[in-house]
């Protein structure tokens, strides 16, 4: 591809002095920046000593306790000089050097001139700054300036405003502005705005200034900023070079920014035989197209734009950008036409081969890139290729292929799972949730589909789960949560016999403070079912014909009990009234308990196990061994392996069907017999799951209406402990009345 014309023309120029007078407010990222006012005239005299020269003029205070500050700076100044530290963060609190930083604002507010007496040590310590040696002195200055900075907003105005807009020479010292950008304390996109101007202008001195700055912050062993914060200085730079008017340390710094920044696509530079067709062919190259971009988001950014300068950017950016898909979709479509005229002995086996062997490339490069940028990997090239491969290969409507090529793809997104690669989660989200792969997937092989579509959302709920345990929720978690929530409801609205099927392996992977993405997989129900009203008076979940079919659970919870010490034999033995329940009792909590609490998978596996076993007998609920063991267990268990035993017999109040009926029965029954304590447990894990948003399980508004018709429910002391409790269950049950209306 050849190298873009990067030129700036003259009708550009006049951007530098629109971010040379940006507003203040619209730089976050410093605490005080200064105000946009003229340049203030300071007068250094490097000749004289610096404390007989102050750099602003001042007024007569407080001479003795100036005095004492002037000796305080010297002391500073001789112990940073000595000081062996390579670094400020490894001095101890008690060091002489932060006792003494620390006395000196106490000192200054005796002042009768609080406000001249800062303004003119603070010119002071810029002087000491810039006349800094090491960066053990300069570092000590800065954080020292900071702080002060800290006390006196107005005096960091002026301070900060002599750096960034003064037309002085003196204050080019590129170690001393490093430093600042290190500790934020320069606001950098005005500071980049003038920094342009002033090379525009060709100032004296700024050139190689601005050169030796940019090398500091970017290619130093411990970068200070991004290449795209000096985008407006880099263009000028650029501009210089163009024009031949650049010295040798502008063309040695744009050459070494080339390299760095094109050397992430070396190796792909190097398969590209013809040399013709790869983007940014060379560094300088790369480097103009990164600068494009950074000049484009500043450029929308600004609040003084206008159309016509977007308009000029958008139409030269634009092209670039067109490429840049093009390429990846001209892939796509050619490997869908390989796909389409390979031939073989076994021409079916032929084109799936290609198909993987397409996907493992693709697989591999972004395992390369992902390991190689880390925080710095972009996801966008991958998603776009991914996802044209897909539509692309769909497009040929091959039946005799289209089930592998689908299994093919699925089996690429389980390796690219975002356990495995967290930096492609979003972009591995939105392949996921493609409106036609999931359909074909579930469709292409019953069998073979509806697993591989399990496996998938399991390494999505099991990359979620850590990040949901946590107590803030950062806002890329929060967008990562919504979107798998409007995933899983997409499910439950197309497919919902795979979730209904699928609840017991899925439920396990969410956090029990996930409720509603808890109740969205148990609210899935067979489409040929009709739920009946649970609101409907006088309801008995015995009279539905289907409290007697047992629904289908896609879990081998019995192999899960199996490999915890034959705990299946223990259940069958106690079922057939072969062992004890004491025995039993004891046995199962002993095998339940963990060094952090409790084995909530093997809980959950044994509740359903047991559960199912007896759920069918026609003894009366009370001589029920299950519900009997359930009693045991909630007596003996702390409060919260009790919480987590009744969350997972709720987890088992879905649509009409055996295990909902037994389940519902059996806790109703518990809520009579058990202790008060018991009681505020059963209802509190019934209530917090239908606070939340809907939906909401069949079985569990059934279970917890017809507990709330108990006329003694509303006795409990729990029910009216505090008025935003009684409150709370007022509204529930009003709400509750005003739906059966």
């Amino acid at each position: 591809m050849p190298s873009p014309n990067y030129s700036v023309p003259y009708s550009k120029l006049k951007l530098y002095d629109m971010f040379a007078h940006k507003p203040v407010n619209s730089q976050p990222a410093v605490p005080h920046p200064p105000s946009p006012q003229p340049p203030i005239q300071t007068t250094f005299s490097p000749e004289s000593d610096f404390l007989n020269a102050p750099l602003l003029p001042t007024v007569s205070f407080n001479e003795n306790l100036m005095a004492k500050l002037e000796q305080m700076l010297l002391e500073l100044d001789r112990l940073i000089r000595q000081c062996p530290m390579p670094s400020c963060a490894l001095l101890p609190p008690n060091h002489d050097i932060c006792l003494l930083m620390r006395q000196i604002p106490l000192v200054i507010s005796q002042s009768t001139n609080l406000l001249q007496t800062m303004q003119t040590f603070v010119e002071k310590v810029v002087y000491m700054l810039y006349k800094s040696q090491t960066p053990f002195a300069l570092e000590a200055y800065t954080g020292f300036l900071q702080s002060l900075f800290e006390l006196s907003v107005h005096v960091g105005k002026e301070a900060l405003s002599w750096i960034v807009y003064a037309d002085d020479e003196r204050k080019y010292n590129a170690p001393v502005i490093a430093m600042l950008l290190r500790h934020e304390m320069l606001p950098l996109e005005i500071y980049d705005g003038q920094t342009a101007k002033l090379i525009q202008n060709k100032a004296d001195g700024v050139i190689d200034f601005a050169a030796d700055l940019v090398r500091l912050c970017l290619l130093s062993p411990s970068p200070v900023t991004f290449l795209e914060d000096h985008a407006l200085t880099l263009a000028a730079l650029n501009v210089l070079v163009k024009e031949e008017e650049a010295t040798a340390s502008v063309i040695a710094l744009m050459t070494d920014l080339g390299n760095l920044v094109e050397a992430p696509y070396l190796d792909l530079k190097k398969t590209n035989d013809s040399g013709g067709g790869y983007i940014g062919s060379s560094g300088q190259g790369c480097l103009e197209l990164r600068l494009l971009l950074a000049e484009w988001m500043r450029l929308c950014q600004h609040p003084m734009v206008t159309d016509q300068l977007c308009s000029q950017l958008a139409t030269k950016s634009a092209s670039f950008r067109r490429r840049a898909l093009q390429l990846i979709d001209s892939y796509a479509k050619l490997v869908a036409y390989m796909v389409r005229l390979e031939t073989g002995e076994d021409d079916k086996k032929a084109k799936v081969t290609l198909v993987s062997h397409a996907l493992s490339v693709v697989t591999l490069v972004l395992a390369q890139h992902h390991e190689k940028r880390q925080v710095n990997f972009n996801q966008k090239p991958f998603l776009r290729i991914l996802s044209s491969l897909f539509c692309e290969l769909n497009k040929l409507k091959n039946k005799s292929i289209e089930s592998s090529i689908i299994l093919a793809y699925s089996d690429t997104l389980y390796m690219l799972q975002p356990l495995n690669f967290p930096g492609f989660a979003f972009s591995w989200l939105q392949l996921l949730s493609h409106r036609t792969f999931v359909p074909q997937l579930l469709v292409a092989n019953h069998t073979q589909g509806w697993a591989l579509c399990q496996k998938l959302v399991l390494v999505l709920l099991r990359f979620l789960r850590p990040l949901l345990e946590t107590r803030v929720l950062q806002r890329a978690t929060r967008a990562f949560y919504r979107g798998t929530l409007r995933f899983l409801v997409v499910l439950l609205h197309d497919f919902p016999e795979f979730l209904s099927d699928n609840y017991m392996v899925f439920s396990q992977c969410i956090p029990h403070g996930c409720i509603q993405l808890r109740n969205l997989v148990l609210s899935a129900f067979p489409r040929v079912m009709h739920l009946p009203d649970p609101f409907t008076p006088d309801l008995c979940l015995s009279s539905l014909p289907e409290s007697r079919q047992e629904p289908l659970v896609v879990m081998s919870y019995s192999e899960i009990l199996m490999n915890n010490g034959r705990l299946d034999e223990s259940v069958d033995r106690y079922v057939c009234k072969k062992e004890g329940l004491a025995v039993f009792g004891k046995n199962i909590l002993e095998t339940l308990k963990t060094s952090e609490g409790y084995d909530l998978n093997l809980l959950t596996a044994f509740v359903l196990y047991l559960g199912s076993q007896t759920a069918l007998e026609e003894c009366s609920i009370a001589e029920n061994p299950s519900v009997r063991a359930y009693k045991y267990l909630l007596s003996r268990m702390s409060p919260q392996g009790t919480y987590y035993l009744l969350n997972s017999l709720v987890d088992h109040l879905r649509y009409p069907n055996s295990h909902t009926y037994f389940f519902s029965t059996a806790l109703l029954y518990l809520f009579e017999e058990q202790p008060e304590m018991i009681k505020e447990q059963i209802t509190r894990v019934l209530l917090e799951r239908l606070i939340v948003n809907r939906p909401h399980p069949w079985g569990l508004l059934a279970t917890f209406i017809e507990l709330i018709k108990k006329p003694t429910f509303w006795e409990y002391d729990f029910v009216r402990c505090s008025p935003d409790i009684e409150r709370l269950f007022d509204n529930v049950s009003r709400s509750i009345k005003r739906t059966a209306v």
